[in-house]
């Protein structure tokens, strides 16, 4: 098998990859089309270039049965060459009927040998084993996967996922793994479970069990996945470093051993319940039968080379709670960086959708441990002035500078990934409806965790123990953290997204109308809040209200804003007291009734 050296090596010699993809003497070679065995061989060799990442493959439908791998199929068919040796196993069984048949189908169909030994084998497809054996660096595994995207289980949209993998931002992936240690104090998944590629992309290793995972990390063969529905493949070239997702201070466990096989009184291999035809009753063996068999063939005295394993436990200890000591400690901890002068500078924005003018000539400037208020009627541009200050909505011309460290950064000099990148520990923003803030599916303090892990933290602990901390400065009964936000009433779902907004201590917190719709008592209460928030952090806070009461008790200096622009800027006492623009005037007398 040749594809290692034609995908890493710049001297190839005959009959690699590269050459098979455009050699006529293989047209008639094997089952599939030659159209598809170039796109498959192209992809695999992009594939193999980025360690992890999917690559999309062009393809007929395979004419075998639903439930066959045809995507590991595709692979095998595309790269097998006449001299080959061919193994394929399911459930680590060669004479599984899957495996019978997908044997069958490549001897059949290209003529080359077949066998049942791992050691023999040069090529050795599976769908949920790798061989317990110590595979070579002359030999090539092709995994058939069902569902090859990680990330399906925490985003829906295509477009979405696809940004996550370019941008490396798997904050979700991790709040998911912290919700689950939370739930049950162990990881749940138990197949297929997610892996870091080289420290880059997470990554699907097809339904395998985790027993099997330390196999891929530095293992001196090529390992290829195939997700024929899907149309994807990716790879994990040899000597690659492969890490189960996994919290810096849990010990990732994999499956317990039930006890000894029953062939070849194993007690270090992954086994399976099988029918005892002997006496009609259940006994654990080998999952993987060729292994199996060679232990039994060697004796127990004479070892077989094994794949690098992880080491089982008995139990999973339930993860502890951390210890507080009774205190609630500061928001951002003892070592939160704080400030002076400027955290948010407009500077000559300006706005127009086609014709009309949004926004022009909006400057301001917020200093930090500042609340500054925009009051303006419904179209007077205060919500498209907070699309720009947030990096949605980019003007058309006009600049707005963010505190970054001891600078002011040019949000709009950055692209969109270092644009979010900036916000996710600089900026926060909390929504009018608490839903488009929050994601209901998960806990209160699941949606606290985002911005922790998408900010770097991989403690659990850490992350654990933040998170009370910050639900309990916001009177989120301690009894309800671990509730879905679904659950809650409108209160206290925007309750918890000002401690998820507050969370990673940003240094500029955007509020927009935060008390439409609340209760005047429940307003009242959200309000102290984030005052009380804004003071003790040292917020650069820009409020957005068409409610006067709500500026007045948070903010000290106001804009007032009319048809795009501000009419007049001052101090939110006076505002209220004496208001100059004829404008202003009016909003005044409104608000007093």
């Amino acid at each position: 098998m040749t594809l290692t050296d034609a995908a890493i090596s710049p001297t190839a010699k005959p009959s690699t990859i590269a050459e098979l993809a455009s050699s006529p003497e293989t047209s008639t070679f094997a089952l599939i089309d030659e159209n598809t065995k170039r796109s498959v061989r192209r992809a695999l060799l992009k594939a193999v270039a980025t360690p992890g990442h999917q690559v999309p493959f062009v393809s007929r439908e395979m004419p075998v049965p639903r439930g066959w791998g045809s995507g590991g199929l595709q692979i095998s068919l595309s790269i097998v060459e006449p001299t080959d040796m061919v193994k394929v196993i399911d459930q680590g069984d060669d004479g599984a009927v899957s495996a019978s048949n997908l044997r069958r189908l490549i001897h059949q169909t290209t003529g080359v040998e077949e066998t049942s030994s791992a050691a023999e084998a040069t090529l050795i497809q599976s769908r949920h084993r790798i061989p317990e054996r110590q595979l070579r660096d002359d030999q090539l595994l092709v995994m058939q996967v069902g569902i090859p995207e990680p990330l399906a289980i925490v985003e829906r949209r295509l477009g979405e996922r696809l940004r996550m993998h370019a941008e490396q931002d798997y904050a979700l992936m991790w709040v998911s793994l912290y919700e689950e240690y939370v739930r049950a104090g162990t990881t749940m998944q138990t197949c297929g479970y997610p892996v870091v590629v080289n420290g880059r992309y997470i990554m699907a290793p097809s339904p395998v069990p985790k027993w099997d995972l330390a196999k891929l990390d530095d293992a001196p063969h090529l390992t290829l996945f195939g997700a024929g529905r899907d149309r994807q493949l990716y790879a994990v070239p040899p000597h690659t470093r492969v890490e189960p997702l996994t919290f810096d201070d849990l010990e990732f466990t994999v499956e317990p051993i039930p006890g000894r096989c029953a062939l070849c009184d194993s007690d270090s291999t992954y086994l399976v319940e099988v029918s005892d035809p002997i006496s009609s009753g259940r006994r654990w063996i080998c999952s993987d039968t060729d292994w199996c068999a060679q232990r039994r063939e060697a004796g127990p005295a004479t070892p077989v080379p094994r794949a690098r394993a992880v080491s089982p436990v008995s139990s999973v200890p339930a993860v502890s709670e951390p210890d507080q000591g009774g205190q609630i400690q500061p928001i951002g901890g003892a070592d939160r960086p704080s400030f002076d002068g400027p955290a948010l500078q407009a500077r000559e924005l300006m706005v127009r959708y086609g014709s009309f003018t949004a926004a022009r000539e909006i400057s301001f400037t917020v200093n930090a441990g500042e609340a500054l208020g925009i009051v303006g009627e419904s179209g007077s541009g205060k919500s498209t002035v907070l699309r720009c200050l947030t990096g949605e909505l980019q003007p058309d011309s006009g600049s707005v500078l963010l505190r970054s460290g001891e600078d002011l950064t040019d949000l709009y000099s950055l692209d969109p990934a270092q644009r979010r990148g900036l916000r996710v520990g600089q900026l926060a923003l909390v929504h009018q409806d608490a839903a488009r803030g929050l994601d209901l599916k998960l806990s209160a303090g699941g949606n606290v965790a985002v911005p922790l892990a998408a900010a770097g933290m991989r403690s659990f602990h850490s992350i654990r123990a933040t998170v009370r901390n910050i639900l309990q400065r916001v009177e989120i009964p301690e009894d309800r953290i671990d509730d879905p936000v679904s659950t809650f009433s409108g209160g206290m779902r925007q309750r918890v997204q000002i401690a998820r907004a507050v969370a990673s201590a940003p240094a500029i917190l955007l509020l927009d109308e935060p008390t439409t719709g609340l209760d005047a008592s429940v307003a009242a209460g959200v309000l102290d809040l984030i005052r009380g928030l804004i003071e003790e952090l040292g917020l650069a806070a820009v409020v957005v209200s068409h409610d006067f009461a709500v500026v007045e008790l948070l903010c000290r200096r106001t804009l007032v804003m009319h048809r795009g622009r501000i009419v007049e800027s001052t101090l939110t006492d006076q505002l209220l007291e004496d208001p100059q623009h004829p404008y202003s005037q009016r909003l005044v007398a409104a608000a007093r009734g």
